[in-house]
């Protein structure tokens, strides 16, 4: 892993015509963020097989906290940039702290989930779509062919650079993830012309399906249809057995949510008698240069 250039890339966005200075940084191993007097630090929630529980991949997810120790929300944090520079370099930030974290998660890793902020989506030259992403995982030991790149679709109105943002981003070796999908103006005709590598389902369906017979006849049928794209399922926010229940009997390829996992910091997975269960470790890294 080449810190040196990973820090070395992040200095050059010290001046973005925003008051807040933006800076890739290790303390004992680990990565960290910093945004103007925020620290930024990486949790993953593992994202399981339906069909053994095996976990196969892992979300990346933001954590913040002020110079006073107080949590900060995501949604908070990524309200603070002034520029659209500031957007760019704060997301992709993020997603490098993130990066560098999983890779020392070990060889059970699986593969990465992370998402990319819509306005980042907006703010890169139709063509360019993860270009920067690949050279910075190249410098941190990650391959784009293991990280899923998570997009919000109903955020973004310009459908035609949605699709060369992604045709962009599979030409360099990502997959794609339409996430949140039944929530906000998703619908199926986007679906088509995106051709998505995976689509989340949104937590709001299988909840409803739990109460509303109706609902719970048409999610196996949402399913098939994701399907007949050729994308991977994955089902989010299962918190209970009988959520988990009707998303497998529902075909989905994939299952996320507390059930299955909480989002921590140091995540490893300690199978016995072909059980599942997360512990959280403390080991902190050797050195990170070479």
């Amino acid at each position: 892993m080449n810190i040196r250039q990973l820090q070395s890339y992040f200095e050059q966005w010290n001046d973005l015509g925003d008051t807040r200075p933006c800076a890739l940084q290790f303390d004992d191993g680990r990565a960290y963020g910093n945004f103007g007097d925020l620290r930024l630090s990486s949790v993953f929630q593992p994202i399981v097989s339906g069909l053994d529980g095996r976990t196969a991949a892992h979300e990346a997810l933001l954590r913040a906290r002020s110079s006073t120790n107080v949590a900060i929300t995501p949604a908070v944090v990524f309200e603070l940039p002034e520029t659209p520079a500031a957007v760019v370099c704060l997301d992709r930030l993020c997603r490098m702290v993130h990066a560098v974290n999983f890779f020392h998660l070990g060889a059970q890793r699986g593969d990465l989930f992370l998402n990319v902020d819509f306005r980042h989506v907006l703010s890169v030259e139709s063509g360019d779509h993860g270009r920067t992403m690949e050279t910075l995982l190249g410098y941190c030991g990650l391959a784009p062919r293991q990280v899923v790149l998570e997009v919000i679709e109903s955020h973004i109105d310009d459908l035609a650079l949605l699709e060369q943002a992604i045709l962009g981003y599979r030409r360099r070796g990502f997959r794609v993830a339409i996430d949140d999908f039944g929530a906000h103006d998703s619908n199926f005709d986007r679906l088509w012309r995106l051709t998505p590598d995976v689509v989340k389902i949104d937590r709001t369906l299988v909840v409803e399906a739990i109460s509303n017979p109706r609902a719970r006849r048409i999610l196996p049928k949402i399913v098939d249809i994701i399907h007949e794209l050729g994308a991977t399922v994955v089902c989010e926010g299962i918190e209970t057995s009988l959520q988990d229940e009707l998303a497998r009997d529902s075909g989905a390829d994939l299952l996320q949510g507390f059930l299955y996992g909480r989002p921590s910091s140091w995540a490893a997975i300690d199978r016995r008698d072909g059980g599942l269960r997360w512990s959280v470790f403390g080991e902190k890294f050797g050195s990170c240069s070479g």
